[in-house]
């Protein structure tokens, strides 16, 4: 009916279905991050994005969500505070938040960090999985 197959580990939709239920998880996006979001589920949607042409609600903020955007946020940080980006986040641990800025500085410099990290895991899912398949066919 719906011309959808799963092969294994692998789904098979029409790219019209791609994209509306990507249009739906942005309104996810709008509406619950920076509070609910998950780094490997953001990486996983950029990607898609950019498969299909759309534009993520937080592109202005994160631009293509590429690990190069998280590491150039980082930089911005430790430049704009002469500090490593640890060193950052102790301080302000430690000293508590003196200025918006500060929890800025703290919410981007976690989230980058953690995104960097799922950036890590996913590309070691995805040899696996490739190896996987290869031992399979």
């Amino acid at each position: 009916m719906f011309n959808i197959e799963i092969e294994g580990e692998y789904v098979k939709i029409p790219k019209s279905f791609l994209i509306k239920i990507l249009q739906y998880a942005f309104k996810h996006c709008e509406y619950v991050c920076p509070a609910e979001r998950d780094p490997e589920t953001c990486i996983i949607l950029a990607y898609l994005a950019r498969l299909t042409n759309l534009e993520l609600p937080c592109s202005d903020e994160f631009g293509n969500f590429t690990e190069a955007s998280f590491r150039a946020i980082i930089k911005e940080i430790e430049q704009r505070r002469g500090k490593s980006i640890e060193e950052v986040l102790r301080d302000i641990k430690e000293q508590g938040y003196k200025c918006l800025q500060d929890q800025i500085d703290e919410m981007d410099a976690l989230f980058a960090l953690q995104v960097l990290r799922a950036f890590k895991k996913l590309q070691k899912m995805s040899k696996q999985t490739t190896n996987d398949s290869k031992i399979s066919s």
